[in-house]
């Protein structure tokens, strides 16, 4: 008998549209439309995804837009990603070309974000 190893993965496919509040353990995929606020472990948005929601992840990573306030341990923010936000984080990485409007305040290790 195989055995895979459990992992928990949720995707919001490109068709889809969310409003309220998102609750996602494991690893998050968004294609698709939110608005309201999303609260993850690990969050992916990909390249045509439109977010409007104040966004709390331990790891982002934006390809698509996203515009609210967003607190993450890690955010990376890809090189087609548009983002019009306050962001508060520990550690940020911005590909090339990858455009950030608004604010940035690192976090030191003592603060959680």
């Amino acid at each position: 008998m195989v055995k895979f190893k459990e992992e928990k993965i949720s995707i919001i496919n490109k068709d889809s549209r969310i409003e309220g509040q998102l609750h996602c353990k494991g690893h998050l995929v968004i294609e698709g439309t939110i608005e309201g606020s999303i609260d993850g472990e690990s969050i992916l948005t990909e390249k045509d995804s439109h977010i409007t929601a104040k966004v709390h992840a331990q790891s982002l990573t934006i390809a698509g837009f996203i515009k609210g306030d967003i607190e993450a341990y890690t955010l990376t923010i890809l090189k087609t990603a548009k983002i019009e936000s306050q962001v508060r984080c520990h550690r940020l990485i911005i590909d090339e070309g990858g455009i950030s409007n608004g604010s940035v305040k690192f976090l030191s290790s003592d603060q959680s974000p």
